[in-house]
């Protein structure tokens, strides 16, 4: 058995935590943090965690060691239901290519086996019954459900549980085990047994304290009302609150926390292996559904479902409605409340005893059956053939330790005497056969004399060591950075090289080296790997360069990339050109427009998800979307004194939609501007403002604050993981925010009252303005998702900048966004895969051309692409572009908060375009309702006056930071963009092509398409061989019958002849299907 941990990531700016796999045979254990930039980090180094179904957390649950989980979680389950449908229909054309004959030889092959299987375990001493293993290899395929399961420390499962309004997967159970602080006599023990194990591993937990642990104090608020589980599970919820704040969770009765946790493992149960169904509607009276939601009704003439609108008046009719009953996972309204928990994680690790090996010698000497030999080797005692017992000792070698290793985490040095003082250190079943440690370290810890003296202590013992101060801030990701070096070599003005050091930094003497020596360690690195079995053994990384040569990647780069873009910066520079640059009537040139993530769906190797940081000079910087790593993108793009500059300056941050791939990186983001700004935090968790002194939003944002605007289910979420961890909650406005008909303002919320920038309260508009810096901000609903919307934002100086988040064109984005100074749109299908973004209520690059026009943008930033290397527009067909809306436009209805009855239209793409009920969401307008109007002095946007030469498109990469006023000088670099690309894909494909495991699997399809059309020859070969078989016994009948009506005297019977024909048929049939077998086994 070979067994080995190989490193994913250590501390770096985008991976900020530590990831390692544990390979055993073919099964694979992930272990440590699952952090920010997993992913994309797992697909630039080729590390498959498609069969892992085991993933052990390390240290605390903070967004810190958790920020990649939810993300991980989709990506296995989307992997795994694929593999499901791929190994099913492989098993279902295995089955259909068997001919008739093949599987009658099969069947009596396996009825021969199973006599005599059975004949030789029951002269062995064994019960057949008992021993069925052995004709697996002969039955059907089993299709298995995978189960993943994930440890970790207290809060585990209330964090998962909090993303039950965006995640919504079905086929895969996931399973939660966390540990709480009421566990931990029961986790201590000298030599006790392990806490979990399978068939490879055996694992013992290490729950470890601070040593002073002050706990998260609360700020006010009044904990709500309890429900037992019986009353959640029956759905009699309380409504949620408009304020979406944190609920109190000190002195939590004990007698409720059990309840509280069967709620929590019940909502991640329905999150990830529900029976509901989408498509499913029930028939209730209309005055027993909970509104709003969508209400549907059958039209007696035609029998079709028609939406159905309740009166404006409030009066409910006596009659039947079908409507979606909420999948039981957002049932309830908020969660339980919990409480921070410094708890950390840390796990010893063992491999079973290994048995003695096999001595063939000894069986045979014994007169042992070889058939049982397998049976006897896994340690059941049989029979020989003489009668004589054997058992397993008597034709084993001696059994010996299974290897082992321990992963600690020790976030701070208080952390060391809880680490320190663990039994399992002394208990000789535990630590006999370890091997190595390896040490996840806070920053500072390293140099601890305390732990100095403990690895000396076990010195003994392999030592591997990953902190931020000992390591090295590389380029994580590969492909990304290669590809923006060589954008610098083309236009460096507008694309920098991301920000890294290559060197190893020093490790440094302990804290007190008068008294204590320094101990050898190893420090981890990237792709390090430590073999345990069958010895330990230190192996160096598969590439010889552990980390991206920048200097080969610009050696690279073609020559004649490289004289085209020469050429292009010289005609920038031109006179004329700047000439005309200088003339251009745009307000706030300066402004920057930087694209910290400009893929789709999930992080890949060359693109990070969506993010959008806009930065106005005397206004304020702003974030649009903030998926999953976009803090690790701000810290590649600027060093940590500029990135406090930026994080000061972050004055908003919006939200378009509750897609994973738009908002994950929201928490970590707030969390380092409430550091930048407020120094760490203090421990203290608890609403923003305290309900015992309620104050105004004029009073409350006369502190400086980071305002959010979003739906009210993104808000919930924070909300509920502020109970968590104290990341920033307290500081943040978090504004509901929801389009108005009128399409000049937006409905902003907090706290149930009513904002906005043009209110009859001036006060508030000027509080808001001073605060946001934002002369006006409009939104819509557009086609996506539900409660996705667009957003136009408007400054003081004249600027607009519009954003479109994930969307079909929009007429109504078009009106809110009219003479927009810059549009970013997103363009995730080439114009070839006009279908696809239709079913995916997506947009082609054309259609977002075709929205920049008809809004009289003036300079357009395309984004959020699903390929590698994008096509470039070509503007010669500008003016032949004519967006095509999808009419009607998306419903107002569910302008509040649907609740559970909406989130699965927001959670699964798949379903959004197909499922015939989800479309009439966006297909059917509802009627006109009244709704109070602002101020009507409200400014009205200018009229559009679009031309092909205004129009300026730029098409975005990550680490685009483009001024306003150069949009128009990216046009220049499109030739030499173009001649890249076309260069970089051919080289990879020529490199693909020569790749060893490239090879392996072509050659291993060309293998499986052989196999397939031999099979389809065979089918066919039977079928005509059947057919000719029925032709020439109907043409004898025929030809017999007309030679008995000619002859009727005298004419020898032809009776012999029709054996003899069908003999000579058979001996044609059985030559066919031989040479045909000939040929499919050649």
């Amino acid at each position: 058995m070979h067994s080995y941990i190989q490193i994913i990531t250590t501390p770096t700016a985008d991976t900020p935590g530590t990831a390692m796999t544990l390979d055993v045979g073919k099964q694979r254990y992930l272990f440590g943090n699952i952090h920010e930039g997993l992913q994309r980090a797992c697909i630039q180094r080729n590390s498959r965690l498609s069969k892992t179904s085991e993933v052990f957390i390390t240290g605390t649950t903070e967004w810190k060691n958790v920020g990649g989980l939810f993300g991980l979680i989709l990506t296995l389950a989307d992997a795994n239901a694929a593999a499901i449908i791929s190994e099913a229909e492989n098993a279902r054309q295995g089955k259909d290519a068997a001919t008739p004959e093949q599987l009658a030889a099969k069947s009596e092959k396996l009825a021969k086996y199973e006599a005599d299987r059975k004949e030789v375990l029951l002269e062995a001493g064994l019960d057949p019954d008992e021993h069925v293993g052995a004709t697996d290899k002969f039955g059907e395929p089993q299709l298995t459900l995978p189960t993943l399961t994930i440890h970790g420390a207290e809060n585990l499962t209330h964090t998962v549980a909090t993303g039950r309004r965006f995640i919504f997967r079905k086929g895969m159970p996931v399973n939660i085990i966390e540990h709480s602080e009421a566990q931990q006599s029961e986790l201590t023990g000298d030599g006790r047994e392990p806490d979990w194990t399978d068939d490879s591993i055996q694992v013992w937990k290490l729950p470890i304290q601070p040593s002073l642990d002050t706990g998260g104090s609360v700020v006010g608020l009044e904990s709500p009302r309890k429900r037992s589980f019986d009353e959640f599970v029956g759905g009699d919820l309380p409504s949620p609150r408009n304020d979406a704040a944190p609920v109190k969770h000190s002195n939590i009765p004990e007698d409720l926390k059990d309840s509280d946790h069967a709620m929590r493992q019940f909502v991640v149960t329905e999150m990830f292996n529900s029976q509901w169904r989408l498509d499913a509607l029930f028939e209730s009276t209309l005055r027993d559904v909970d509104t709003p939601t969508m209400l549907w009704v059958r039209n007696k003439e035609s029998n079709k479902l028609e939406r159905y609108y309740p009166p404006d008046d409030g009066t409910l009719p006596d009659i039947k409605v079908l409507t979606r009953r909420p999948w039981p996972g957002a049932l309830v309204q908020e969660l339980p409340p919990t409480k921070p928990s410094k708890l950390a994680m840390s796990y010893i690790v063992r491999h079973h005893p290994q048995r003695g090996k096999f001595v063939p010698q000894k069986a045979e000497a014994l007169n042992v059956n070889r058939f049982v030999w397998s049976i006897l080797q896994n340690g059941t005692t049989v029979k020989s053939r003489d009668g004589v017992t054997v058992t397993p000792d008597m034709v084993l070698e001696p059994t010996r330790l299974g290897g082992g290793f321990a992963i600690v985490d020790l976030p701070t040095r208080d952390y060391l005497p809880s680490l320190i003082d663990r039994p399992e250190w002394i208990a000789s079943r535990i630590m006999d056969g370890l091997q190595a440690i390896i040490w996840i370290l806070g920053p500072g810890v390293a140099r601890d004399p305390a732990l100095q003296v403990f690895i000396q202590q076990h010195g003994g013992l392999k030592h591997v060591v990953s902190a931020p101060d000992l390591s090295t801030n590389y380029l994580a990701f590969d492909s990304t950075a290669a590809l923006v070096i060589r954008l610098n070599q083309i236009d460096p003005e507008r694309y920098q090289i991301p920000i890294h050091n290559n060197i190893s930094p020093t490790i440094q003497p302990p804290d007190d080296s008068a008294e204590t020596k320094s101990v050898e360690y190893v420090a981890a690195t990237r792709d390090f790997r430590l073999q345990l079995e069958p010895q330990l053994q230190t192996q160096e990384a598969p590439t010889k360069q552990p980390y991206l040569d920048t200097r080969h990647v610009l050696e690279l780069t073609p020559r004649e990339v490289l004289q085209l873009a020469k050429q292009a910066r010289e005609d920038v520079k031109a006179d004329r050109l700047t000439e005309k640059l200088a003339g251009q009537n745009l307000p706030s040139q300066d402004a920057e427009v930087i694209c910290l993530g400009t893929g789709s769906s999930a992080p890949s190797k060359y693109r990070n998800v969506s993010a959008t940081l806009l930065r106005v000079p005397g206004c304020g910087s702003y974030l649009f979307d903030c998926g999953e790593g976009t803090l690790g993108q701000l810290r590649r793009l600027y060093n940590p004194t500029e990135l406090e500059g930026v994080l000061r300056d972050l004055k908003a941050i919006w939200i378009s939609h509750m897609h994973a791939d738009h908002h994950l990186g929201t928490t970590s983001v707030i969390k380092a501007w409430r550091e930048a700004n407020y120094g760490l935090s203090d421990g203290r968790v608890g609403p923003p403002f305290p309900r015992e002194t309620p104050m105004s939003f004029v009073e409350a944002v006369q502190e400086k604050r980071l305002f959010l605007f979003a739906g009210g289910q993104m808000i919930q979420w924070l909300a509920e993981y502020s109970s968590v961890e104290a990341y920033g909650y307290d500081k943040l406005v978090a504004i509901k925010t929801s389009p108005s008909k009128a399409h000049t303002y937006s409905h902003l919320e907090w706290r149930g009252a009513q904002l906005g920038f043009h209110t009859h309260d001036p006060f508030m508009n000027r509080a808001m303005t001073e605060a946001t810096g934002i002369k006006n901000l409009v939104s819509c609903y557009v086609a996506h998702c539900f409660g996705a919307q667009a957003v136009t934002v408007r400054f003081h100086t004249g600027f607009a900048f519009s954003y479109s988040g994930d969307c079909r064109p929009s007429k109504a984005f078009v009106r809110i966004g009219r003479g927009s100074t810059v549009l970013v749109h997103e363009a995730t299908f080439d114009d070839e895969m006009q279908g696809d973004a239709q079913a995916k209520k997506h947009s082609t690059m054309s259609e977002a051309i075709g929205v920049a026009s008809a809004m009289g943008a003036k300079r357009l930033i395309l984004t959020h692409f699903s390929q590698r290397y994008q096509k470039l527009p070509n503007l010669d067909a500008l003016d032949d572009t004519e967006v095509k809306f999808d009419a009607p436009e998306p419903s107002m209805e569910g302008t509040e908060d649907a609740g559970a009855t909406q989130i699965v239209d927001e959670t699964s793409p798949s379903t959004e375009s197909s499922d015939p009920v989800a479309r009439q969401h966006i297909s059917t307008p509802p009627p006109a309702r009244s709704r109070t109007s602002p101020s009507s002095s409200l400014e009205q946007s200018p009229p559009p006056s679009p031309t092909k030469h205004e129009l300026k498109i730029a098409v975005a990469f990550d680490f685009l930071r483009v001024r306003v006023g150069d949009i128009a000088s990216i046009e220049k670099f499109t030739p030499s963009l173009q001649l890249l690309f076309e260069k970089l894909d051919q080289r990879d494909k020529e490199e693909a092509y020569h790749n060893p495991g490239e090879v392996a699997r072509r050659k291993k399809l060309e293998q499986k398409q052989a196999k397939r059309e031999a099979q389809e020859k065979l089918l066919k070969e039977n079928r005509e061989a059947k057919a000719s078989k029925r032709t020439s016994w109907r043409r004898l009948r025929r030809n017999t019958a007309e030679s008995e009506a000619s002859d009727n005297i005298g004419v020898p019977d032809s009776g012999p002849v029709v054996p003899e024909v069908r003999q000579t048929e058979v001996v044609a049939e059985e030559a066919v299907l031989q040479s045909a077998m000939e040929h499919a086994a050649k």
